[in-house]
């Protein structure tokens, strides 16, 4: 929980495609974060608030062929706020 909240120096975080869950506030206002690289096909569960305050330039990228998951996956980003880009 809260692992990098309110990291402002956090620019770029990868995600390995071992992680199956990211507890609550991991990068909570991390207002500095401009790329989230996601490796595993199927979403890692995440909370609510994993994600509260990213900036809407924050690009989150996928692997090839699992866009929608991530897009429809409970508690992502909105892909109408969001860009996301297939890797």
């Amino acid at each position: 929980e809260y692992a990098f909240d309110t990291c402002s120096d956090l620019v770029t975080v990868t995600i390995p495609a071992a992680v199956t869950k990211i507890d609550m506030g991991a990068f909570e206002y991390c207002y500095g974060l401009h790329e989230i690289h996601f490796k595993s096909e199927t979403p890692p569960e995440i909370h609510a608030t994993t994600f509260t305050g990213l900036q809407t330039y924050c690009k989150i990228y996928v692997p090839a062929g699992s866009l929608s998951a991530y897009t429809s996956a409970t508690n992502y980003p909105d892909s109408n706020t969001y860009t996301y880009v297939e890797e």
